[in-house]
């Protein structure tokens, strides 16, 4: 509304959807489409989701290094690229539905930037131990907010940003968290790692609370990765400072010991341990992300939450962090909790998935049985929002209608009905 404020001719829109969820995102590019249909404006769309670009644009400019390498109408672009970069771009893209033949995460094909050739990966490891105690245990997790009434009213209102929300992750498992903005997600990943205080219920890492006199011990067990890795790191350190902290903090390793660690940290996450000595705006975005990882590994982790890790990077960086955290999660047998609003990247890295709306889970159960399958209405719709990389489906989203966006605001005293949750099929449960 500001920008439109004075009738331009020009509205430039710098990645307006690279944050949002995919309905809100479907809501926003109707809305400007619309707009430029009332008041005749031009648009320079700026994004790095070739799933945007293919639904909103006439034309595409492709640049690399600074330079314009391609240029042509949207449905050139994407049928007969002529620039390599721009065929690896394309092939970089996750589509919803390229998984239903595979059965567990496989990381994305290997792009040659050079040629635009691709080289189909594998799975990095087998199907994980559901047998063995959980990595992660969370029972009956309920976090609430009290907001207004002033600082001596006796009953005032909450927000229930998470409500009664219990899941296992084993080790070596992928739970992927998905769901609109606002609906808890993040929220559950603070309040495991403690940053937030739960209302109710309990957190478990490796079988143990995460409360009492344990909790030190205990949390170091379980480690975040934040969405903006510029944000997560102090400009004023050097990298190499920044990943040795939380070694220093815990005493774990000091002076040459801790440099060695780093050093180890940083050819773990494909970084040259030359780099300690940077700060980290001498990185790019995915270097830095790496960074992020690197330091949550410091203390090694049996669980790591990712919390819209790569949600921020362009398509081809995407693809290589998720690619790394598949052969960390190979190698160190990880559990990842991940946190996203991409179902492309969900479909890639997730053993299971879970979708929640107003801070409660609706349906959980494996991957391909929620993507391929979906029983809750919400669910349903969260999938029919997802952008297609395809210039000719274009008008498939057209009939998602603009809903009111929920509020999680309850009233004093409110307490939510009992749930009842149905097996739809093994392992697959969806909120009556």
């Amino acid at each position: 509304a500001m920008a439109l404020a004075c009738r331009p001719k020009l509205l430039i829109a710098d990645e307006p959807t690279t944050a949002l969820d995919v309905t809100i995102q479907a809501q926003i590019l109707e809305l400007i489409r619309e707009l430029q249909a009332e008041d005749g404006m031009s648009v320079l769309f700026i994004t790095h989701d070739l799933g945007v670009v293919a639904e909103i644009a006439d034309r595409v400019v492709v640049m690399c290094r600074g330079a314009l390498i391609e240029t042509a109408e949207t449905a050139r672009i994407f049928d007969a690229p002529q620039q390599p970069y721009t065929r690896a771009l394309l092939a970089a893209v996750p589509r919803l539905g390229a998984m239903r033949s595979i059965d567990r995460p496989t990381p994305f094909d290997a792009i040659d930037p050079e040629s635009g050739a691709a080289t189909p990966a594998a799975p990095l490891a087998g199907p994980p131990d559901h047998a063995a105690a959980p990595a992660l245990e969370i029972r009956g997790l309920t976090t609430r907010y009290l907001t207004g009434g002033g600082l001596f009213a006796r009953r005032r209102p909450a927000v229930h940003a998470v409500e009664n929300v219990s899941f296992t992750v084993a080790p070596g498992e992928t739970l992927a968290l998905v769901g609109e903005s606002g609906c808890g997600k993040s929220t559950i990943g603070r309040t495991i790692m403690g940053l937030t205080r739960p209302h109710a219920g309990e957190v478990l890492v490796d079988g143990r609370p995460l409360d009492g006199l344990a909790r030190r011990d205990a949390v170091r067990r379980v480690q975040m990765v934040f969405q903006d890795p510029f944000s997560s790191l102090n400009p004023r350190h050097s990298v190499g400072t920044a990943i040795a902290a939380p070694l220093e903090i815990n005493g774990i390793a000091r002076g040459a010991a801790a440099r060695a660690r780093v050093a180890e940290l940083l050819a773990l996450v494909g970084l040259d341990p030359q780099m300690a000595g940077r700060r980290p705006q001498e990185f790019s975005g995915g270097q830095r992300q790496r960074l992020c990882i690197a330091r949550a590994l410091a203390l090694e982790p049996s669980v790591l939450i990712a919390d819209e890790a790569v949600s921020a990077l362009d398509v081809s960086i995407k693809a290589q962090v998720v690619n790394l955290m598949l052969e960390l999660q190979a190698r160190l047998g990880l559990a990842y909790l991940f946190i996203s609003h991409d179902m492309g990247v969900v479909e890639r890295v997730a053993h299971r998935v879970a979708v929640m709306y107003l801070g409660e889970i609706v349906e959980i159960g494996p991957r391909a049985a929620v993507l391929y399958d979906p029983r809750h209405a919400y669910t349903r719709r969260l999938l029919d929002a997802v952008p297609v990389a395809d210039p000719a489906a274009r008008f498939r989203r057209r009939d998602i209608a603009p809903a009111e966006i929920a509020s999680p605001l309850r009233p004093a005293g409110w307490e939510p009905p009992l749930r009842r949750y149905d097996e739809v099929a093994p392992g697959h449960f969806v909120m009556a």
